[in-house]
């Protein structure tokens, strides 16, 4: 028990070791000291399969078996993928896949150092998505997650490769348990532990967990189930405990928000916008009988529909400010079967350009930003994933399906479903 304790501190201070310091640097001059390109991403391939860098001078070995085990018993992998073809988990690690990929792709002009140092991150994030995983080892999530967070933003700082990969530990929770696992039930226990987390930690699990549900239901509903609603109903049972969770935390939240009144407008926009996301998902399964999959769940469903229908109203006159218009991003008009895939295509996009992305996974859940650096766009890059994902046969899902997907139409139609299921609930 002491070693699982020490477990999670241990390795956040050797993370911070690598992220804040010169580490991550001195990793890069070694594995370009000598030799030709290819020579460097084979050591780098090598020491990420031994988890092992600089020689072994900096060594997560250990570690991440530690971790990674603790994690596995309770029905989760974070450093494989499910090979859905092969029905089980991929031989090599996230992280190599990538790597062997980008090698296949033969880039004419790579951008050799910067390849290194995106790669050498997207390692690092893996490393800290285990971490977030195991937050409650210590019995006090609430700070560990904290800490985590600030790791990540000192993981996408000036010491690395500058790329942006997501916002929060909370992200990386989700990106942790949202690819498919087999062990269904493991979801269910990780959604009884985010129910211990404070109030701002759940608002933004349940902010980033419905954009994430929504965005694959959703694909699913245009994209694979032919818009049979019960098709998709029963090839993700596993997912609504999960929706319900996230949209009566946000409902809990908006309440609150509407109550506080002025000070708290921008909280109650930023809660409806995820609301509005959440129950696009399956605008059907919040009015009337409940959905079987959430036929163990008859106190908390209760409670979303006597909420929707105290609130409706007032929600209903939120949404009208984040209808979708043709000029201006929506995350509703974005759709894709995983977010893991998504964010994978993401990293393969800016080594294949040799440019970091600034723009985190997270900016394609929200409303069209006015801040954002450079001229990149959410837009932008939604469209740009969209065209990777339907540039090869091998990036296509179920019957030709892009596995990420950006159009405006089903994005109003959407929004329109959710508006006009909603109204009629409370007629």
């Amino acid at each position: 028990m002491a070693e699982q304790k020490r477990t999670v501190p241990d390795a956040c201070d050797l993370l911070e070791s690598i992220l804040l310091g010169n580490a991550r640097a001195e990793i890069v001059d070694e594995l370009s000291r000598t030799g030709a390109f290819e020579d460097w991403l084979r050591r780098l391939r090598k020491r990420m399969t031994a988890h092992a860098f600089g020689e072994g001078s900096v060594r997560l070995d250990t570690m991440v078996r530690r971790l990674d085990n603790r994690t596995r018993q309770d029905g989760f992998r974070v450093f494989h993928l499910w090979d859905h073809r092969a029905h089980r988990f991929t031989e090599e690690i996230v992280p190599v896949l990538l790597l062997d990929f980008y090698e296949r792709a033969s880039v004419a002009e790579p951008n050799e150092r910067l390849t290194l140092e995106i790669l050498l991150d997207y390692y690092l994030l893996h490393v800290l998505t285990l971490c977030a995983m195991r937050a409650w080892d210590l019995g006090d999530p609430d700070a560990t997650l904290d800490r985590i967070s600030g790791l990540v933003e000192a993981l996408q700082g000036s010491s690395g490769s500058g790329h942006h990969f997501v916002a929060d530990a909370e992200t990386l929770l989700i990106y942790g348990l949202s690819q498919f696992h087999p062990n269904e039930q493991a979801y269910d226990r990780l959604i009884e532990k985010v129910a211990e987390l404070s109030v701002p930690h759940q608002m933004t699990f349940a902010r980033v967990s419905a954009s994430v549900l929504s965005a694959h239901l959703r694909w699913g509903f245009w994209l694979m189930y032919e818009r049979d609603v019960l098709r998709m109903r029963n090839d993700n049972v596993g997912d609504y405990p999960w929706l319900l969770t996230s949209v009566l935390t946000l409902l809990k939240g908006y309440v609150r928000h509407r109550e506080a009144g002025e000070e708290a407008d921008d909280e109650r926009r930023d809660t409806a916008q995820g609301l509005l996301q959440g129950l696009a998902a399956d605008p059907w399964a919040f009015v009337g009988k409940a959905p079987p999959a959430l036929a163990d769940y008859e106190v908390e469903y209760a409670e979303v529909v006597d909420l929707l229908q105290r609130h409706g109203a007032e929600l209903l006159d939120d949404f009208e400010a984040l209808r979708p218009a043709k000029d201006f991003y929506t995350p509703l008009a974005l759709h894709f079967n995983f977010p893991h895939n998504t964010l994978m295509a993401i990293v393969t996009l800016a080594l294949l350009e040799g440019k970091p992305q600034s723009l985190p996974l997270n900016a394609l859940f929200v409303q069209e930003m006015s801040d954002l650096p450079g001229d990149e766009t959410q837009a932008g890059l939604a469209r740009a994933l969209m065209a990777f994902s339907r540039g090869s046969p091998e990036r296509l899902g179920y019957r030709g399906a892009m596995l990420v997907a950006y159009d405006h139409l089903s994005g109003l139609r959407s929004y329109s479903l959710t508006v006009d299921t909603i109204a009629k609930s409370l007629e």
